[in-house]
């Protein structure tokens, strides 16, 4: 009688670690530069909720004697990383053409703020890292593979995974936990002025910040890559995804995610499960802040409509064209990036911005990649009532991760794949 090999299945698993581990020691001793470059890039998609960097304040950083971070230059972790990439990464023949040449026309519209601005420095910065993100976008968009995107999943997955225990946790015992160099958590403590909150049961608690700068860039980010894991059927990121959006008390982020969970439910009927009170969302102070905003910035159309106030300048010359009002001083760039564009660098400069979001639609229709599609309509949302996709690094990440998507040649974020 022959009996089966009891072994077979072991030295097949065998085989394929020792494998693994030949290859990998073959970059690291052939091609350590390939090497490095793949570590720089999934650390990045590992930690892309972090906001640790090093901030010079300078006297022009200072309004109505108040410190502002928007305009305090900072040189942040993430964004140290996207250069390294851009820098060790082999630059092929450019496939697609059409894509750098709208990214080049915005930055050339860019320029001219660059010059007529009060604070020319933070002007230099923006255009230093939005130039950056863009090109970061336009390299991804070069690049992308199946087997990448599968990898940019997974480690955004994980990224999702602890920023949302540190927020549960934070939520939790109502204070940061680890400190600011624990990836750039922000000091929480209800008792600081400024900080978020919110109500829960009849009474006031600090809202969670991760890693993240607010609540609602926390909110915003993880409404959209929760619908990208749920139409990948990635069931445990999807679940740390949803909690992070639900307990950021973002409505916006709400509002996003059920944008997204219904656009899923019409290509794939995938039930949405959030609602929301309009007509308690429209007459909260935020919403009435954003107004005011709103028409701050069309009073600086309207004093420069070409030049704008200056890349980057939207706060330091607010309280020249009206403040928010209220018990507290809300000085923050419009939550709206298209008023935004158009108040720091006008009108041409937003019409060159539409064409990006124009063609990004086009081609993700042209290619049926109906998941796209849903993360760029989240984004317009979030956009439309924001600002952080254009002023903070987690927002011009995702921006750039999606925009580079939708510009690669392949259907690679389906919601069918």
């Amino acid at each position: 009688m022959v009996y089966p090999k009891v072994t077979g299945i072991y030295q097949k698993v065998f085989h394929n670690l020792k494998t693994h581990f030949y290859s990998y020691k073959k970059d690291l001793s052939t091609n350590p530069r390939q090497l490095l470059l793949r570590l720089s890039l999934y650390l990045l998609f590992l930690i892309f909720p972090a906001s640790l960097a090093k901030a010079f304040i300078f006297s022009q950083s200072y309004v109505m004697g108040i410190s502002l971070s928007y305009l305090i230059p900072k040189i942040y972790l993430t964004e140290i990383l996207v250069l390294g990439i851009l820098l060790l990464a082999p630059w092929q023949k450019i496939r697609n053409k059409f894509f750098p040449l709208l990214l080049l026309v915005f930055l050339l519209t860019l320029l001219p703020s660059l010059f007529f601005t009060s604070f020319h420095l933070i002007s230099w910065v923006r255009f230093a890292e939005i130039s950056l993100w863009l090109l970061f976008s336009f390299w991804l968009s070069q690049n992308l593979t199946k087997s990448l995107q599968n990898k940019i999943i997974s480690f955004l997955g994980w990224g999702v995974v602890w920023v949302t225990i540190l927020a549960s946790l934070q939520l939790l015992f109502q204070h940061s936990l680890l400190g600011y160099w624990f990836l750039g958590e922000p000091y929480l403590t209800p008792s600081l002025g400024g900080v978020a909150t919110g109500s829960f049961l009849g009474r006031e608690i600090l809202l969670p910040y991760g890693t993240f700068p607010h609540p609602n860039v926390m909110g915003g980010v993880l409404s959209v890559l929760a619908i990208w894991f749920g139409a990948k059927k990635h069931w445990g990121f999807f679940s740390f995804a949803l909690l992070g959006t639900i307990i950021s008390f973002s409505q916006m982020a709400w509002l996003s995610l059920a944008l997204g969970l219904l656009g899923l439910f019409l290509s794939r009927r995938f039930f949405p499960i959030v609602s929301l009170n309009f007509n308690e969302l429209w007459q909260s102070p935020s919403v009435q802040r954003r107004l005011d905003l709103l028409v701050s910035s069309w009073e600086m159309v309207k004093s420069a409509p070409f030049l704008g106030v200056g890349l980057g300048n939207f706060t330091k010359v607010l309280p020249v064209f009206g403040v928010p009002a209220g018990l507290l001083l809300f000085l923050q760039p419009v939550h709206n990036i298209f008023a935004l564009v158009t108040a720091e660098s006008g009108i041409l400069a937003l019409g060159a911005f539409l064409l990006l979001w124009f063609f990004a639609f086009r081609k993700a229709g042209e290619k049926k990649d109906y998941l796209l599609t849903i993360s760029l309509s989240q984004l317009v949302l979030l956009g439309l009532f924001d600002h952080y996709l254009y002023t903070l690094p987690q927002g011009l990440f995702l921006l750039s991760l999606i925009w580079g998507f939708a510009f690669s040649k392949e259907r690679l974020l389906d919601s069918g794949a």
